[in-house]
C-alpha cells in the first residue's frame, strides 16, 4: 500500500501514512490536535480505503494521553475509540466521558455437548450483571431530606465562587484506572461472533493508566487566569512527563503543551476552548476555574440524584460531603463548611451510561448545526455505553492552600514560556 509523509500543521510533526487516509480527519499522534491528512502525492497510489481501526485507550480526554511518538513515525490510523473523525472541541466532553468508561462484561463461551444450554444460561447472567455495572459506582436515590440538603449546600457553593473577586489553589489530580478486562471484542462489537482469538487483550490497549499531576490555579475577574499543571502520565511501562498551561493576561488567550521532544504555545479564541484543549492532553483540573466564572450550566445539567451524606474532613478541615451520579458514574464532593470552597472531588467509574443520560450530554455539548454528523455521533456513543462496564478507577483531585480576594496584578497571569518554546498558529 503506498506511504508519503506530511507534517502536522500545528506542531510541525513528521507523520508517515498510508495514502488511503488523504483527506480523512485524525488527531496528530503528537499534539493530539485535529487535522486532515493532505492529499498524497500523484506519484502514491491510491490505495482502497483502510479498515476502521479498532478503539484506543482514553484520552481525559483524555487525560490519559499514550507516549509521544518520535519524528517520523508511522500512523496507521486516527485514535480515536470508534474510529471516527474527533468531534469539535466542546462536543469531546462527551467523548472524553464516555471514553473513560466504556466496557463490557466478557460472555462465557459456549460449550459443546451437554454444556451447551448451560452456557447460554452463564451468558445471560453476565449479560444481565453487565448492565449493573460497578458496585462502588452505583448512587441511590436519596431521601427527600438528603436531596433537600443536598441542593442548600450547592447553592452556597455557587454564591462562594461568584462572589469572589479573585481565587488562588494549588492541588493534585490523581487517575488510577484499570482496563485488564477489555478484550478485543469488547471494543469491536460489530466483528462476527466467530472471529478468533476475541477474547485476547486488544492491540496497544495497555492494562492500566495512571495520571498525576500537580496544579496551581489563579484567577480575578473580569477574564484573567492562569492554570498549569506537571503530569507524571504512567501508560503500561512507559512513563511521560507533561508541562501543560493556559493562561490570559486579560484579552489573549494562550495554550501551552510541552511533551518529550515537542515544545510549543499557540493562541485560541476563548478561554473555553483553552479548557476544552488542554483538558484532551493530559489534564488540568477545570472544576475550580468553571465555577469561578460560572461557566458550569452544560455539566450541571449531566448531573442527577444530588444528595447529602455523612460528614467528612479533608486536610483537617470539616466538610459536607454530597455524593451524586455522572452519565452513571459516581460523584463525590467535599465541602468546606466554612468557606464553601469544594476542597476535593473523586468520580469512580465503571457505571452503566443509559440512552437518557447520552441525549442529557448531546443536548448539553454537541454544537453541530449538522443534523446527520449529530445522529452518528449519538449512534457511536450508544454503541460504546453498551461497553460501560468493564473500565474500574477512581479519578480524584484534592485542593489545598485555597487563597481568595487577593490583590493580583496583569503580569501575575503571564505564564514564563521556557526558552526555546516556539509559537505556532492557531487554526481556532
Amino acid at each position: 500500500m503506498a506511504e508519503f509523509k506530511f507534517s502536522c500543521p500545528q506542531c510541525g510533526q513528521h507523520i508517515q501514512c498510508d495514502s488511503g487516509y488523504s483527506g480523512t480527519q485524525i488527531n496528530c499522534p503528537s499534539c493530539h490536535q485535529a487535522i486532515v491528512v493532505p492529499q498524497a502525492p500523484r506519484s502514491a497510489a491510491a490505495p482502497p480505503a483502510p479498515p476502521a481501526p479498532p478503539p484506543a485507550s482514553p484520552g481525559p480526554s483524555a487525560k490519559f494521553s499514550t507516549a509521544v511518538p518520535v519524528t517520523g513515525r508511522r500512523f496507521a490510523g486516527a485514535p480515536s475509540l470508534t474510529g471516527a473523525p474527533p468531534p469539535k472541541p466542546k462536543s469531546k466532553a462527551l467523548k472524553t466521558v464516555l471514553v473513560i468508561t466504556a466496557s463490557i462484561v466478557v460472555l462465557a463461551g459456549l460449550g459443546a455437548g451437554g454444556w451447551f444450554g448451560f452456557g447460554k444460561y452463564k451468558e445471560h447472567k453476565a449479560a444481565q450483571e453487565a448492565k449493573k455495572g460497578n458496585p462502588a459506582a452505583q448512587v441511590p436515590t436519596p431521601t427527600a431530606t438528603a436531596a433537600t440538603g443536598a441542593l442548600d449546600v450547592l447553592l452556597k457553593v455557587h454564591q462562594a465562587y461568584t462572589n469572589l473577586t479573585s481565587l488562588s489553589a494549588e492541588g493534585t489530580s490523581v487517575s488510577v484506572i484499570d482496563m485488564s478486562q477489555l478484550t478485543a471484542a469488547d471494543l469491536n462489537p460489530n466483528q462476527p461472533a466467530n472471529k478468533k482469538n476475541a477474547t485476547r487483550r486488544p492491540a496497544n490497549i495497555p492494562k492500566a493508566l495512571t495520571n498525576m499531576t500537580t496544579v496551581a490555579i489563579k484567577l480575578a475577574r473580569p477574564d484573567l487566569y492562569r492554570i498549569e499543571g506537571n503530569v507524571k502520565n504512567v501508560v503500561g511501562r512507559m512513563t511521560n512527563n507533561i508541562t501543560i498551561a493556559i493562561w490570559s493576561p486579560g484579552k489573549t488567550n494562550y495554550t501551552l503543551m510541552i511533551y518529550p521532544g515537542m515544545k510549543n504555545f499557540t493562541t485560541v479564541k476563548d478561554r473555553n476552548m483553552a479548557f476544552a484543549m488542554t483538558s484532551q492532553s493530559g489534564g488540568l483540573a477545570m472544576v475550580i476555574p468553571q465555577l469561578f466564572f460560572d461557566e458550569t450550566g452544560g455539566m450541571a445539567k449531566l448531573i442527577k440524584d444530588w444528595g447529602l451524606t455523612d460528614d467528612s474532613a479533608v486536610n483537617g478541615q470539616d466538610c459536607y460531603t454530597l455524593t451524586g451520579k455522572m452519565l452513571g458514574q459516581k460523584l463525590k464532593i467535599w465541602v468546606s463548611k466554612t468557606s464553601y470552597m469544594i476542597l476535593q472531588s473523586q468520580i469512580t467509574l465503571g457505571g452503566p451510561i443509559s440512552d437518557a443520560d447520552i441525549n442529557a450530554a448531546m443536548d448539553a455539548f454537541n454544537t453541530s448545526t449538522n443534523q446527520m454528523q449529530a445522529a452518528q455521533q449519538k449512534a457511536q456513543a450508544m454503541q460504546q455505553a453498551a461497553m460501560m462496564t468493564k473500565i474500574r478507577g477512581t479519578v480524584t483531585e484534592t485542593y489545598d492552600n485555597v487563597g481568595m480576594n487577593q490583590t493580583f496584578s496583569a503580569d501575575d497571569f503571564i505564564y514564563p514560556v521556557p526558552r526555546g518554546t516556539r509559537l505556532i498558529p492557531s487554526q481556532f
